[in-house]
């Protein structure tokens, strides 16, 4: 069943978009040493909507400058590269699945939600290490960028899962339905897409691992932000929809080489460290709902 699903997956994935020629050329100037600030905006300044968007951005709360960010220079100057970078990935990325259309089957609404609020829980457990680099945003926003490849190609197969997942009340343990209906998980898928759109190697690690960032062999922090990150995205939405009664965060038992790991990297993996992060994911949601409209 695996080869025959990674096989059709396979065949089908030229359906998918290919990200836009500027995209590829900022990832490809961001990873260059020696390349400029003019380099990176050469490339990005000739796509006007993109341009716009980055600087109204880089003006938002998201980033809290305390100057006026009024072109394109400067923006890169005062975000950096990598800043520069994160914008326009996360931009292209939903620009590229921006005509999927919401129906009974599949609420891309509810699925771009739940990226945007694992970024910002991803974004919130970097702060919280130290890390202010919002690649941990980014990485939170795409984590299921798999999901939608699984849709589009295998759209008979993504519905036996979705609704076999919904009777679960762990909603980020649907992997599991994924691995035994489909022999292959959106991690996995997640993974390939990226590799073909050669997206930089800490976010193919990122989104490849964040439902078992203790079997990378990188020594990278994005993977087990992210799997928190999407924990903490998934207990969000169960609460906002009446379903949080319990003792939600009390997942110790789920996979002990997670919490040695998280342990490992500063990450307390208590109840009162967990439901601190909690309140902090729905302060930040609810504070940056105009913010993350400008993304999209």
């Amino acid at each position: 069943m695996r080869s025959k699903t990674i096989a059709a997956l396979t065949s089908k994935m030229d359906s998918i978009p290919t990200l836009p020629t500027v995209a590829f050329r900022v990832i490809e100037i961001t990873a260059d040493p020696d390349s400029s600030a003019n380099d990176l905006m050469n490339v990005i300044s000739p796509d006007v909507s993109l341009t716009t968007k980055i600087l109204k951005i880089a003006n938002s709360p998201f980033y809290g400058l305390t100057r006026n960010v009024d072109s394109l220079q400067h923006a890169i100057t005062i975000l950096g590269f990598q800043e520069v970078r994160t914008l326009v990935i996360s931009t292209v990325v939903f620009e590229s699945f921006k005509n999927i259309e919401r129906n009974a089957k599949f609420d891309i609404r509810k699925f771009w939600k739940h990226s945007l609020v694992c970024g910002l829980a991803a974004k919130i457990i970097a702060t919280d290490l130290g890390n202010k680099s919002n690649e941990f945003f980014v990485a939170g926003l795409i984590h299921d960028i798999g999901k939608l490849v699984i849709y589009i190609t295998l759209p008979d197969e993504f519905s036996k899962v979705e609704e076999t997942a919904s009777t679960l009340k762990l909603k980020f343990m649907n992997f599991q339905i994924e691995e035994s209906i489909l022999g292959i998980t959106h991690d996995e898928v997640g993974l390939r897409l990226l590799e073909k759109w050669m997206f930089p190697e800490n976010l193919l690690t990122a989104v490849g691992f964040h439902h078992r960032p203790q079997e990378t062999d990188k020594k990278s922090l994005l993977p087990i932000v992210t799997h928190i990150a999407d924990m903490l995205a998934h207990i969000y939405e169960m609460q906002a929809d009446g379903e949080g009664e319990g003792n939600l965060l009390k997942v110790e038992s789920l996979c002990p080489g997670i919490i040695k790991m998280a342990k490992s990297y500063g990450i307390e993996w208590n109840e009162a460290d967990l439901n601190r992060l909690q309140q902090a994911v729905t302060e930040s949601v609810a504070k940056e709902t105009d913010t993350l409209s400008l993304f999209f």
